[in-house]
């Protein structure tokens, strides 16, 4: 398999393969450059951002919702198969150190893609806060709540919130509908 990497660029991108490999998730771009810039200093941000394009163009990355706003990414065979030609490439203890981040924070991240909310500001003054459960496969909304509230400080409490009481607040209407549906029989 001949692959189009410069030297210099090659490590970038067996990073960014190497951790979404690791994280075991489809993220979507801002996810990853964040887990390999920002929190880590793995790469330089620049060089990601300018090497994420090639991985999408010689197929080692795809996004399996390329039809939605936010698209996620994840390995292809092709990505995995050079991964695996090019592992020893990355140095054992970087391996080691993208593992074990991934491995403490893959359900933070899943959690953030999946629980979102937002929020906009009426024009009575009041805030419309929307918070969604997406669907991870399809990056449909399976479920969506509306809520108005009288400040912006409660509408950035509620979103704030959201991604840690998404779960139970899906759990009990859930069970409240079935509850409701099967009285109504």
């Amino acid at each position: 398999m001949k692959l189009n990497f410069s030297s210099d660029d090659a490590g970038t991108k067996l990073i960014l393969l190497y951790t979404l490999e690791q994280m075991e998730i489809p993220l979507n771009e801002h996810f990853i450059f964040d887990i390999c810039t920002s929190r880590n200093d793995w790469i330089n941000y620049m060089e990601c951002k300018m090497v994420f394009p090639e991985l999408i163009k010689f197929n080692l990355i795809y996004s399996p919702d390329a039809d939605s706003k936010t698209k996620r990414y994840t390995l292809t065979a092709m990505g995995r198969n050079c991964l695996a030609s090019f592992y020893q490439d990355i140095p054992e203890d970087l391996r080691a150190k993208i593992s074990e981040f991934c491995k403490t924070n893959r359900m933070y991240f899943k959690r953030l893609q999946e629980y979102v909310a937002d929020f906009k500001k009426n024009s009575d003054g009041t805030y419309m806060v929307t918070m969604r459960i997406i669907d991870a496969t399809s990056n449909i909304p399976t479920f969506e709540i509306k809520i108005n509230l009288q400040t912006r400080a409660e509408a950035v409490k509620a979103v704030e919130l959201w991604t840690e009481k998404a779960p139970s607040f899906y759990e009990f209407v859930y069970s409240n509908l079935l509850d409701w549906g099967a009285k109504g029989e």
